[in-house]
């Protein structure tokens, strides 16, 4: 046993105790990042209602320039957002899911319209949903419980406060617009 010659007590594993030590080391990142990935994956399931502000002043800025809310986001895209990747609008170019979001999109007239976000995706449950009624100057704001799919099926365009209060969505007192 020449190998073993010349060593005594704690020298001969102190090898093994840096390889033991390195490969704790490494479960413990392993399960750090992991479980990162993981938190990371399960935000990012969920909806954000981030979008909707360019949503807004994309539209906003449409009736300023012609005069007139857009019939559909499809107008907005050639004249304001001018998107290099179109996104895949549907249903007539009225609808978008953006960010596990479903926006729904009604020209009411030149200077009304509206847009329901319903939430969509797996973590639902953890959002709500919105409905605005734009006009160039102003909104008004309900907010509700995640519509399921047999009720976000059913909204329409332009719901009467019946249907509205029907669905759960309660009417947003309206934030102090700064003085310009």
């Amino acid at each position: 046993m020449r190998g073993v010659e010349g060593k005594t007590g704690k020298a001969r594993f102190g090898f093994s105790y840096a390889l033991f030590a390195l490969t704790v080391l490494i479960y413990l990142g392993a399960l750090a990042y992991s479980s990162y990935a993981a938190e990371w994956r399960a935000k990012s399931e969920i909806p954000k209602i981030d979008p909707v502000l360019k949503i807004i002043k994309g539209l906003r800025q449409y009736q300023k320039n012609k005069a007139t809310f857009p019939p559909s986001f499809n107008e907005v895209e050639t004249t304001v957002w001018k998107h290099t990747d179109l996104p895949a609008y549907g249903y007539g170019g009225r609808t978008i899911v953006l960010r596990n979001y479903y926006y729904f999109y009604t020209f009411i007239s030149p200077m009304r319209c509206t847009l329901w976000m319903v939430p969509v995706g797996p973590h639902i449950e953890e959002s709500n949903s919105y409905f605005l009624i734009l006009t160039p100057d102003d909104r008004e704001k309900w907010k509700g419980p995640p519509l399921d799919l047999k009720e976000a099926s059913a909204i329409t365009g332009t719901p009467t406060y019946a249907q509205l209060a029907m669905l759960g969505m309660i009417k947003q007192d309206p934030l102090p617009q700064k003085k310009r």
